[in-house]
């Protein structure tokens, strides 16, 4: 009798099967250095598994906080900077016109 054929996957490039499963090192730096420079007034992380980023804030805003995600860093950033107009942001960062 033959031999059973057994299918065997593909070999992958290095990195390759991280790749596919949505790991993306490059991402996460992005991510990674938006935070540092929102200077930790937001976390932000790349979501591997949703190919998003995103962003919580880490400042007083009201129960249920505020949690934004977009596909890319500009847009991203364009929502950061709504949540922050709408929760005040910098009037809580720099102490200004405190009611």
């Amino acid at each position: 009798m033959g031999e059973a054929m057994i299918d065997e996957e593909p070999e992958l490039e290095p990195g390759a099967a991280a790749a596919s499963r949505g790991y993306d090192p490059e991402r996460r730096d992005v991510a990674a250095h938006i935070e540092w420079q929102k200077q930790g007034a937001w976390v932000v992380i790349w979501g591997p598994y949703s190919r998003r980023f995103w962003a919580f804030a880490r400042w007083p805003v009201p129960p249920g906080g505020a949690v934004v995600s977009a596909a890319d860093p500009g847009e991203l950033y364009a929502e950061m900077r709504d949540v922050e107009r709408k929760h005040r942001f910098l009037r809580w960062r720099y102490g200004r016109g405190r009611s």
